[in-house]
């Protein structure tokens, strides 16, 4: 007697093929819009289904190409003649593409249509999309084109431009949960749904894959997949390792964080796979703070409320500079020479934010409340911490000056005008963030002096110096300021400034410059200028004016001609002297 035969094994990505629109995951608008095209009967005579892999392109194409031609999906029959499929990968050479231009003027035998799925259509060769240019833009009525592809960018425009484009998305978690949900009842499979949502996460968007890794699973362990046996054969850290080491470091608990970190790299674990989902974690952290952004985390209902218990024993700063300094470990690891190194002391980093936190409240990177709507606690610490900011460094300048001078009796005496005034907020709001500011550091004496001295700085520049000038003393001073000048070594400077003449009117300086290269040098010193004659004279009402000597040739002005303005001097003089240099045919270089 013969053996019963076994039943052929087929993979879940086979066997639960969608065979209609409703079996189609993740891609709703794709599949709704196909639909109405068939039932309008507006079919075009090429389409391109571009997106990343497992998303169900060339399922969706041949959905398409059996409802174009109203055939079903349940009926054996071979539809060979009907849609054609092409494997660009292998066949892109211009002969694949010949052949089949040349099956497209022949009419189906049953259907109304001929469809051709390219796939990976981006792998054909320049010369393969060249011969297909015409037939792709023009092709019989009966013939249909659908192109399939991961690498959109690689198309050429001429033939993006002849398709009706469908971008197909990376399938989302929630919805890869449930389809594993419905294989689970239909294999009878008791499935935890964190053990399939690890699967899920896994997949990266590809439900081919998704597919794949629970076949493997489903040979592994069994008809029963639990959480910690699904992570563990997917070498996948569990979300209760970084609730532990967030634990660990918000305790301040370094050692514990630190063995927590070492038991997982003994598993196998890469330190950057770690530090990576710490990210992630913290990111959930964050995203549990506040009920509308809960939707934003990938996760099973029982995590999202093991994270908003934790997210509420976390502050808000703590979380935004313990993602900011584990976002900093994932950009440098790959550069660094100890990895290892570098993650440990990112956990020693985040384990120090708490003290930090407690002694200077003020380096938060994001005001607290700003997050949620509770914004009437944080906000009353922030006026004085933000006062006492920007102050720490100057008080030390007059420490030793408080030391001599009775400062203690001055604040008692000011005292009395500050209350005063205490109805009039506007009066008070200059004054106040100085006290604060420095009184919160425990200096009481530098405030005063600086109340003392500050308010006489104000007046200096709003009252305006008139002091009499005479034309000696602007002399003495333009002689001064070339002493400066040749000090700081600017001897182009120098020389235009000994070369040029001065004259005194009323409350106007003069200056007279032989040429337009000393009106240049001059002028970018001019504003300069004006500040020390206000400044050595007293008198801030001077101008200064730049003028052109008028003399046109002289010795003095004749060594700072160029070449060719003494040129043209010397012709003036001797104009038969151009008439050589034309019949030379000499030319004039400056």
């Amino acid at each position: 007697m013969e053996a019963a035969q076994q039943p052929q094994y087929t993979v879940s990505a086979r066997k639960y093929r969608p065979q209609h629109w409703d079996a189609v995951v993740g891609q709703d608008s794709i599949t709704r819009t196909l639909k109405q095209a068939i039932d309008q009967e507006q079919i075009a005579q090429a389409y391109l289904f571009c997106g990343p892999r497992g998303v169900g392109k060339t399922t969706s194409a041949r959905i398409f190409s059996r409802a174009i031609n109203g055939f079903d999906a349940n009926d054996q029959e071979d539809y060979a003649f009907n849609v054609f499929e092409l494997d660009a990968a292998s066949n892109n050479k211009v002969e694949d593409i010949r052949s089949i231009v040349d099956q497209v003027r022949i009419p189906p035998q049953q259907g109304n249509y001929k469809v051709y799925i390219i796939d990976e259509v981006h792998m054909l060769s320049q010369a393969a999309f060249n011969a297909f240019l015409k037939t792709l833009e023009e092709p019989p009525p009966h013939a249909v084109f659908v192109l399939a592809t991961t690498e959109k960018h690689k198309i050429l425009p001429t033939i993006l431009s002849r398709c009706q484009i469908f971008d197909f998305h990376r399938i989302t978690v929630p919805d890869m949960v449930e389809h594993l949900k419905g294989i689970c009842e239909k294999e009878g499979i008791e499935a935890e749904e964190a053990a399939l949502h690890v699967v899920a996460v896994k997949a990266d968007g590809a439900l081919r894959d998704a597919l794949s890794i629970f076949d493997q699973l489903v040979a592994f362990a069994g008809k029963k997949l639990d959480y910690a046996t699904v992570a563990e054969h997917l070498h996948v850290l569990d979300q209760q390792t970084y609730f532990d080491v967030v634990d660990a470091v918000r305790e301040a608990e370094v050692a514990k964080a630190l063995l927590i970190l070492d038991g997982i790299i003994s598993r196998g674990f890469d330190p950057h796979h770690f530090i990576t989902g710490l990210g992630a974690h913290l990111r959930n952290l964050l995203m549990s703070k506040d009920a509308s952004t809960v939707a934003l985390m990938e996760v099973t209902d029982d995590v999202k409320a093991q994270f908003s218990t934790q997210s509420a024993s976390v502050d808000l700063r703590f979380l935004v500079r313990a993602l900011d300094a584990v976002n900093q470990a994932d950009v440098q690891y790959k550069g660094s020479n100890h990895q290892r190194l570098l993650v440990e002391l990112t956990l020693m980093q985040l384990a120090s934010f708490t003290e930090a936190e407690k002694k200077k409240p003020e380096l938060t990177p994001v005001e607290a409340g700003a997050w949620s709507g509770e914004t009437t606690q944080p906000k009353a610490p922030a006026t004085p911490a933000s006062d006492a900011a920007p102050q720490p460094q100057p008080p030390p300048a007059p420490i030793p000056e408080s030391k001599q001078a009775p400062v203690v009796e001055q604040p008692k005496a000011e005292e009395p005008p500050q209350s005063a005034p205490a109805p009039s907020p506007v009066r008070e709001k200059p004054k106040a963030p100085k006290v604060q500011a420095i009184s919160s550091l425990g200096i009481a004496a530098p405030s005063t002096l600086m109340d003392v001295v500050k308010p006489k700085e104000p007046p200096a520049p709003a009252a305006t110096r008139e002091q009499p000038v005479t034309a000696e003393a602007v002399k003495k001073a333009w002689e001064a300021f070339i002493v400066v000048v040749e000090k700081e070594g600017q001897f182009n400077l120098l020389t235009t400034l000994k070369a040029t003449t001065f004259s005194f009117d009323a409350s106007t300086i003069t200056l007279t410059v032989l040429n337009r290269l000393q009106t240049e040098q001059i002028r970018e010193v001019q504003l300069r200028l004006n500040h020390y004659f206000a400044d050595e004279l007293e008198n801030d009402t001077l101008s200064l004016v730049v003028e052109l000597a008028e003399v046109e040739t002289s010795n003095a002005a004749a060594e700072f001609m160029n070449d060719r303005e003494r040129y043209d001097e010397m012709v003036k003089k001797n104009p038969k002297l151009d008439e050589l240099r034309k019949r030379l045919d000499l030319d004039l270089l400056g």
